[in-house]
């Protein structure tokens, strides 16, 4: 059971606990530790839907802690993405072959 209000918070807070593993994967640069920690975020949104749809109220407090972490676990996913890109064309580059032409944010292919 939650605080004092007498409801169940448990599948909120394993949310949060999901998605901080899933921010310490993305630390860890570890592949197989990234890709188990988002399937564990997912079912635990998934319980939290499911508790929800039950007539467990939102706790609201604990879901704005959720979205802010996964605000930031996205940021921190988008970051690795950016440098493995970088890293994939400063390697092609070496190898002689031109970094591929991709449409920009600017509207321009680039």
């Amino acid at each position: 059971m939650g605080p004092a209000d007498g409801h169940d918070t448990n599948s909120f807070i394993r949310l949060i606990d999901a998605i901080r593993a899933e921010i310490a994967a993305l630390e860890a640069e570890d592949a197989a530790a990234i890709e188990a920690a988002t399937a564990g975020k997912l079912a635990a949104l998934q319980a939290v839907e499911a508790d929800i749809a039950a007539g467990t109220p939102p706790d609201k407090a604990l879901l704005a802690d959720a979205r802010d972490l996964n605000a930031e676990a996205a940021l921190r996913a988008r970051a690795k993405m950016l440098g493995v890109e970088r890293r994939l064309a400063a390697v092609s580059t070496a190898a002689g072959r031109p970094a591929p032409l991709v449409y920009g944010r600017d509207g321009r292919w680039g």
